[in-house]
């Protein structure tokens, strides 16, 4: 669909109906220079302001267009309210310097850092027993967020507040389950995120026997997955593919979730044998030469940061390729988003053309980017 507007707001078009009104309404004609006209003209942008508010106003009235408290005032009417952040969590292991004779006392509260910058913290009182060596204790993250999840075994060994026995402390799964407030959508696409949930919460209506309806409450369970796909791979059995934001492969946690949301007595059909399983990766390379226009010699660090600098052509085109499902892997629009950087001729060895099915999603391997120089 194309943008549309409510009301005339072309600057030139406006400025042309004004002088024309004023010259019938006159019956005389306004040559450029007269101060009336002259007037007319300064006029322009402030009649153009306010239909662009009006403009804008109307359109947020449609749920394409609808952003920030618009969209959750739509949210409200379809009972669709907009998902809340959400803490990570983790398991750490507690290890004592040796056994004791006693029972160890572990306060709530107490935290540990993989960076000093984020901490996950006892949510309760724990005791080791006498005894043993260790405790297994899953910590919450202090504030919510996506950046607390992600940290490897391994990664989560620093204790920022003393406890007594205790001589290491490591994190023996991957820290999950945070979440930011669900956005609007993802930034490129209309019809992702919030909006796309709203869109789909009328199949709600129905228990989850429709595929629009499992969509709905799998993206329901979390805030962090940005794309489902729902096949029946068999007579009776529903199959659910999840992947989260950025490419990202879900977690136990995040499966359980989605698993819960469909499986609910009241939506999930009786004779549903439903699976939620996470997608599968399909890798490719990136292996491409680009080259700069001799004309363009002075924008030259500048082209080539805008095409392999951080958030440039590249990783925005390796982001796009991992934010959905089945998506295939597609090398005109690397050469698209690198030939829009700057670059004046792009030669992709790999990736090549290639369909994927609903359940992959492709993630970058090697990356090869290599400069030609200017020509």
């Amino acid at each position: 669909m194309s943008d549309m507007n409510f009301v005339e707001v072309d600057a030139e078009s406006i400025n042309r109906s004004l002088i024309s009104s004023f010259e019938t309404t006159l019956g005389e004609t306004l040559y450029p220079g007269d101060e009336r006209r002259i007037f007319l003209e300064q006029e322009t942008p402030v009649i153009v302001a306010l239909k662009n508010d009006i403009n804008e106003t109307a359109k947020k009235n449609l749920l394409r267009y609808a952003t920030g408290e618009t969209l959750d005032a739509f949210g409200e009417f379809y009972s669709c309210p907009r998902l809340k952040a959400d803490f990570a969590t983790v398991t750490e292991r507690f290890n004592l310097s040796e056994a004791q004779s006693q029972d160890i006392f572990i306060a709530s509260g107490k935290r540990v850092t993989p960076d000093g910058v984020l901490y996950f913290a006892t949510t309760s009182d724990s005791i080791v027993p006498a005894g043993a060596t260790y405790i297994d204790l899953v910590l919450t993250a202090t504030q919510t967020g996506e950046k607390y999840n992600g940290f490897t075994p391994g990664q989560i060994k620093t204790l920022t507040d003393t406890i007594p026995y205790i001589a290491s402390i490591v994190n023996i799964d991957t820290s999950s389950g945070g979440s930011d407030v669900e956005a609007d959508d993802d930034g490129t696409n209309v019809w992702s995120g919030y909006r796309e949930r709203i869109r789909l919460s009328p199949q709600s209506f129905s228990v989850a026997g429709p595929e629009g309806a499992y969509e709905y409450f799998a993206l329901s369970a979390d805030s962090t997955i940005c794309d489902i796909n729902v096949s029946s791979p068999s007579p009776g059995v529903v199959q659910i593919v999840v992947l989260q934001e950025n490419g990202g492969i879900p977690s136990q946690y995040i499966l359980d979730k989605v698993n819960d949301s469909v499986s609910a007595k009241n939506r999930r059909p009786l004779t549903d044998n439903v699976k939620v399983v996470a997608s599968t990766v399909l890798n490719y390379d990136i292996n491409l030469i680009y080259y700069i226009d001799s004309k363009n010699q002075t924008k030259e660090t500048y082209i080539r940061n805008a095409i392999e600098g951080e958030g440039g052509a590249i990783d925005a085109y390796i982001l796009w390729q991992q934010s959905n499902l089945g998506k295939a892997i597609n090398p005109d629009y690397l050469k698209k988003l690198t030939l829009n950087a700057g670059a004046d001729r792009v030669n992709i060895i790999s990736p090549v053309y290639t369909v994927l099915t609903g359940e992959k999603v492709a993630k970058v391997g090697n990356k090869t980017i290599t400069y030609g120089g200017l020509e």
